[in-house]
């Protein structure tokens, strides 16, 4: 019980951030750095060693679900991406045996990279498709997961934070 406790506190503390972020995007950041602020909350709970598999899957649904709502794309993109993106910090977390900021950093700023190719290629797919030349696709990209990774090691630490359990390794 304490580990789904955790997981709606985690869905309710992306929700204020995805909210302060829809409101202040552009005050906080300039448009091609606005970071994911939803993604180092999935990115945590992939690569925590006591985290449930089906409960991380379940709240990076939500989180993804959320991200949806807030941005007005269609239902279903960003929720998809976020729980390939915790498969993929799940299996990182478990092939790397690092910790520390400059790991969550830098597998933040990789992943949300991956994250945001595969937003685009799903898009592409989609009516109106991708409006973007290679090199504004490529800023755009990277200037997120900076964004993103700069802020990660904050969100890691609310996870950890918000949900001791979820760093337990399971016995």
């Amino acid at each position: 019980m304490h580990g789904a406790r955790g997981s709606i506190i985690i869905v309710l503390v992306a929700f204020a951030m995805l909210l302060a972020q829809s409101v202040f995007t552009r005050v906080l950041a300039p448009y091609p750095f606005s970071p994911y602020l939803g993604l180092p909350f999935v990115f945590a709970l992939g690569t925590a060693p006591g985290a449930r598999v089906l409960r991380g899957a379940i709240t990076a649904f939500a989180i993804g679900y959320l991200y949806d709502l807030f941005t007005g794309n269609p239902l279903g993109l960003h929720t998809f991406v976020f729980v390939v993106g915790y498969f993929t910090a799940r299996l990182a977390g478990y092939l790397l045996s690092f910790r520390g900021i400059a790991f969550e950093m830098v597998l933040t700023f990789v992943l949300t990279v991956l994250a945001g190719g595969l937003l685009e290629v799903i898009r592409g797919f989609t009516p109106g498709g991708m409006a973007w030349s290679g090199v504004s696709l490529a800023i755009s990209l990277f200037a997120s997961a900076f964004a993103t990774a700069l802020v990660a090691p904050i969100l890691f630490a609310a996870v950890r934070w918000i949900d001791p359990e979820s760093e337990r390794a399971p016995t």
